[in-house]
């Protein structure tokens, strides 16, 4: 970690977050409740294709330098939080209703809808969403940041 600059260490923070992220998607689409077996077009190939872009931009740079690899890096690093922000309005689109059903239903409806399954799930679910917004948030902030350790 000694050789990891400040923005390689933030990228590398980012693609933890998003690895979260698709594993608590991961776990909401195969436990028990609501959304089992609910799966969200695209949301893996596109929340683990990020997360394959930050850790390449951060190998890139830890392996080799020039103009090709910082401009390859670059565009690594900018269309990740682009495709963390694509997985995560996906997500969104095909949760909201159902974590309006189980959360804002009358009173009889609410009973039969509010069971822990099912409320486990939805808590599932606004996690999964919560690390991917944090692991698009991270990525934008990382892309500030230079890959590469200034030399003393």
């Amino acid at each position: 970690m000694k050789k990891l600059s400040v923005g390689a260490c933030i990228t590398c923070v980012a693609l933890l977050l998003a690895v979260a992220a698709f594993i608590a998607y991961s776990v909401n689409i195969a436990g028990e409740g609501y959304y089992n077996g609910a799966a969200v077009n695209n949301f893996a190939l596109v929340t683990l294709g990020a997360a394959v872009c930050l850790a390449v931009a951060v190998l890139l740079n830890q392996v080799g330098s020039g103009k090709v690899i910082d401009l390859v890096s670059g565009v690594l690093r900018i269309g990740a939080p682009a495709l963390l922000a694509f997985g995560l309005m996906n997500l969104v689109a095909g949760r909201v209703d159902g974590l309006g059903y189980i959360y804002f239903s009358n009173a009889d409806v609410a009973r039969e809808v509010q069971t822990a399954a099912n409320l486990g799930s939805a808590q599932t679910a606004i996690w999964s969403m919560a690390l991917l917004g944090a692991a698009m948030l991270v990525a934008v902030i990382a892309a500030f940041f230079s890959l590469k350790k200034k030399q003393a």
